[in-house]
């Protein structure tokens, strides 16, 4: 669920493609196989934006298992945020000490400079919305930086999660432009040492604050297509990659490799349109809840990787989780709703008022995953009289049709608030306020609206998570989607890894992965044995 026209290349994770690469890899090197190079490297557009930037680093970081949600742990600031007792302005110290790669040192007005360079609308950042709720930043001495909320935001800590660019680099005018694109410099520890359109090379950066990590060279090259990754992999000659769960399964029993599968908060599910006669009445979108087997879905499409999704809140968010906030597989029921609104049975197909129960889902035509959950959905619904067309639609394609078409979406950009999981899918301000995928149904309800703000804006932990749960109570009566799963990410990765290294273990994942996750999220920790 993103602008994928823009943001889903520019913030897939950095990696390896099909440059026929089978010579024997030096053992301080590691070699990925991605399905996509990045179209940017720029911090300020969106690259490793989730507070695991190799390049560029960010003021806080993940600290975690993949099981739970991560700690935002400060990296280059100094400590915790001091936040005036108004929840409006956040003070934060930053780390003395610190140089970027190219030796010039690192300091406020760096930050500051980052944070104005994506606010700014001349820059068109297609990560500007991840600030719409910051009103200034500037930078109070050499070691303090300042940020000034518009309302109170609890969340804002996961805006601290993008990495921080030198000032001086920082050019006026769209980011598309800048130079920072194929030459970052950041305080990281890595540097870029090569990048063209099938493999990106980075270095161990010899500067690094701690001393430049064991590995190496972390090369990525790109391989588009998931059988040919699958096959080079067996083939020798790469460390890893990322595969689709019934491709990565098949790694399962084979000699010499691994299967290592992330937990995320990435979640799949269809818009539900508001402008349809069939999918915007209130009855046949809880029907349609009712009527689906999410587990056959997971089994069936994920392999078995990946969990229901009923809401957009999985159960690693703790107490602000509902678990009460389920929909029961109940076709029969289902059937009864439909029945009751009009929807009746008359041969194989249902109908009201001469309107057939038939609507369209959309998906992604690079997405085989989204194909294939979309397919698996229709024949379901078919069982019930309601016809489901699957077509492949890009996202410039799919977004004036959003109001009559369902579009199958993915979500979970930043998931380390519940605030970010939600706000925007739910909140009656959007899509208004944000883009089209944002909200897409165009849920609107004043209670909703109500839980979410007192979600946002308390500091009390214990009021955010009774309005969290009371918002999954409520959507499940009135829900604005048809959520499928929560995906997990599978990857595989040659075993003998671990003879030569002490690896690190994965992260909760959001929706945005691949070889820069994973198994390799933390390579920079790596060290040898």
């Amino acid at each position: 669920m993103h602008s994928y026209v823009r943001r889903a290349a520019l913030m897939l994770p950095i990696l390896l493609a099909t440059a026929g690469c089978q010579a024997a890899v030096p053992s301080d090197d590691v070699l990925l196989l991605t399905p996509a190079l990045p179209e940017t490297l720029n911090p300020l557009a969106g690259f490793d934006n989730n507070g695991t930037g190799k390049i560029n680093e960010s003021l806080y970081t993940l600290d975690g298992e993949t099981g739970s949600l991560p700690n935002l742990v400060p990296l280059l600031a100094e400590g915790e945020p001091q936040i005036s007792a108004d929840g409006l302005r956040w003070s934060i110290a930053l780390q003395p000490g610190i140089s970027f790669s190219d030796g010039s040192g690192f300091d406020a007005g760096d930050v500051a400079a980052s944070y104005r360079a994506i606010l700014d609308p001349a820059s068109a950042s297609p990560i500007a919305g991840v600030l719409e709720n910051l009103d200034t930043v500037r930078a109070v001495d050499e070691h303090t930086v300042e940020f000034t909320l518009k309302e109170p935001q609890v969340s804002f800590k996961t805006a601290l999660l993008i990495g921080i660019a030198p000032e001086e680099l920082i050019a006026d005018g769209p980011v598309s432009n800048s130079s920072l694109n194929r030459t970052p410099v950041g305080t990281g520890p890595y540097t870029v040492q090569k990048i063209d359109s099938a493999q990106l090379v980075l270095g161990a950066n010899p500067d690094y604050r701690s001393g430049a990590p064991d590995v190496a060279r972390v090369v990525y090259e790109q391989s588009a297509d998931d059988n040919a990754r699958s096959q080079a992999l067996a083939g020798g000659g790469y460390t890893g990659t990322v595969l689709p769960p019934r491709l990565a399964a098949s790694f399962a029993d084979r000699d010499g490799f691994e299967v290592v599968t992330a937990t995320s908060a990435d979640w799949r599910g269809i818009s539900l349109p508001a402008d349809h006669p069939f999918t915007a009445d209130p009855s046949v979108r809880l029907a349609l809840n009712l009527l689906v087997d999410r587990q056959a879905l997971i089994d069936g499409v994920l392999a078995g990787s990946g969990r229901p999704a009923y809401t957009f809140v999985p159960a690693q968010y703790g107490k602000a989780y509902n678990s009460d906030a389920v929909f029961a597989h109940d076709p029969q029921r289902a059937e009864q709703l439909l029945e009751q609104s009009g929807w009746t049975l008359d041969g194989s197909m249902r109908s009201k008022d001469g309107q057939d129960a038939a609507f369209t889902i959309m998906y992604n035509p690079g997405d085989t995953l989204r194909r294939d959950l979309s397919l698996a959905l229709a024949a379901q619904l078919k069982e019930h009289g309601i016809t489901a067309e699957v077509v492949p639609a890009t996202f410039d394609e799919a977004e004036p049709r959003i109001g009559t078409d369902a579009l199958m979406l993915g979500g979970g950009d930043t998931p380390y608030d519940v605030d970010t999981q939600l706000y925007k899918m739910l909140h009656s301000s959007y899509p208004e306020d944000g883009a089209y995928y944002d909200n897409p149904s165009r849920y609107a309800d004043a209670a909703m609206d109500r839980l979410l703000h007192i979600g946002r804006t308390s500091t009390d932990p214990t009021a955010r998570d009774q309005a969290y749960r009371k918002v999954q109570e409520l959507y499940v009566k009135q829900p604005s989607m048809l959520l499928l799963a929560f995906t997990d990410h599978n990857y595989v990765q040659r075993s003998d890894v671990h003879e030569t290294w002490n690896t690190a273990g994965t992260l909760l994942e959001p929706h945005d992965h691949g070889t820069a996750w994973g198994p390799w999220v933390k390579i920079g920790q790596w060290t040898g044995k």
